[in-house]
């Protein structure tokens, strides 16, 4: 009997140190892809603690690197690296400003020259009713809110807002193509 409890207690110490060396190697492996990440702005530095900023400050950031309205803000993870993503929208611009959630600092802009263009002047190959059709078939069991063509970046795209009991999307689909281009899912429990 006792061997048997030797053997056992053996086994879950041998356990809990391999699970311990593969967390050690998890959190070293997210530190660096989180270095590499933050290497391309400015200035790299590192929270010694481990509090994020909150999204009051984060949308002050945004808008020190971008004038306009906040449409949105969301906490996003990816690849170990925690950041808010902010959307800003201004006359003619829009813009996504990534900021490190525990630094504060700025990682990434992206601006969108993007305005509505009326129907009638566009010339696409895709109809407005085609593109609600895509949309839909990607998006089961979802109704249409709102469509836009616009011309974004010299290509014209078709945005449509889709909800359902539980979520909220927004299709981008090139207006020549009839390709989905993106698909934003907002989940009503995020």
């Amino acid at each position: 009997m006792k061997k048997h409890k030797r053997i056992l207690a053996g086994g879950v110490l041998s356990a809990a140190l391999l699970i311990g060396g593969a967390a050690a190697f998890t959190g070293a492996e997210s530190t660096v892809e989180a270095s590499q990440l933050s290497s391309t702005t400015t200035s790299s530095s590192t929270s010694s603690t481990n509090k994020m900023i909150t999204a009051e400050q984060a949308k002050e950031t945004a808008l020190k690197e971008v004038q306009g309205t906040i449409d949105d803000i969301d906490l996003e993870k990816d690849h170990g690296k925690v950041y808010y993503e902010v959307e800003i929208e201004s006359d003619k611009v829009d813009a996504t400003v990534y900021i490190d959630a525990y630094t504060g600092e700025v990682l990434n802009v992206s601006k969108d020259l993007d305005f509505e263009v009326p129907a009638s002047e566009a010339v696409v190959k895709v109809s407005l009713e085609q593109a609600t059709q895509i949309a839909l078939k990607q998006l089961d069991n979802s109704k249409v809110i709102s469509t836009e063509l616009d011309l974004d970046d010299g290509r014209y795209e078709y945005e449509i807002e889709l909800v359902n009991n539980h979520y909220e999307a927004e299709v981008t689909i090139d207006a020549n193509t009839g390709d989905i281009l993106s698909v934003d899912i907002d989940r009503e429990d995020d």
